[in-house]
C-alpha cells in the first residue's frame, strides 16, 4: 500500500519493493518519530544479534556492515521518515509512516525498495528475503505495541 504522495515513490522504480502495514485504532496518536525510534533504536536484543550476524557473513563479500539507522535517514515529514542507503551491490530505501486516516485511526506502514546493482546484490537479497519478511512485519507489529506503552 504505496500511496501517491509517499516520499517512496521518487525512488521507485525498484526490483523488489514490499509494504507491511497495520491499523492503529482507539490508541494514543503516535507519531512517526516514535515508531521510527521504537523499531529502528530500541530494537530487540534478537535483531541486534541478527544484525551483527548478517555484518560477520557478508564482509567478504564487500558488502558494508550496517550503520546507525539515524545514519541512514535520507528525508523525512510529519508522517514519513526515508531510509537509505547504496553500496556496490544493492540500493534499498524503507518508508516508515503513520498516517491519521479518521479519527482515533491510524495506518503505520513500513515499505521496502530494493535496487540491485549487480547479481551480487541480487543473490543477497534472496538469501535474506524470507527473514526480511518475516523480521519486518514482526518489528512493525512490536513498534505499535511498545508506542502504546
Amino acid at each position: 500500500m504505496i500511496l501517491s504522495n509517499s516520499l517512496i515513490t521518487k525512488y521507485l522504480p525498484a526490483d523488489y519493493k514490499d509494504c507491511f502495514w497495520e491499523k492503529i485504532t482507539d490508541k494514543p496518536h503516535i507519531s512517526v518519530k516514535k515508531l521510527f525510534d521504537s523499531m529502528f533504536i530500541q530494537y530487540p536484543k534478537w535483531a541486534l544479534w541478527l544484525l551483527k550476524l548478517r555484518d560477520f557473513i557478508v564482509k567478504p563479500l564487500g558488502i558494508k556492515a550496517s550503520k546507525s539507522f539515524k545514519e541512514l535517514i535520507r528525508e523525512e515529514n510529519s508522517h514519513e521518515i526515508i531510509l537509505g542507503t547504496k553500496d556496490k551491490h544493492l540500493t534499498f530505501y524503507v518508508s516508515i509512516s503513520c498516517i491519521e486516516t479518521r479519527c482515533n485511526e491510524q495506518i503505520a506502514s513500513i515499505t521496502t525498495l530494493v535496487k540491485y546493482n549487480n547479481i551480487l546484490g541480487k543473490m543477497y537479497f534472496v538469501a535474506i528475503w524470507v527473514f526480511h519478511k518475516f523480521i519486518v512485519h514482526k518489528m512493525l507489529k512490536r513498534a505499535i505495541r511498545k508506542c502504546d506503552k
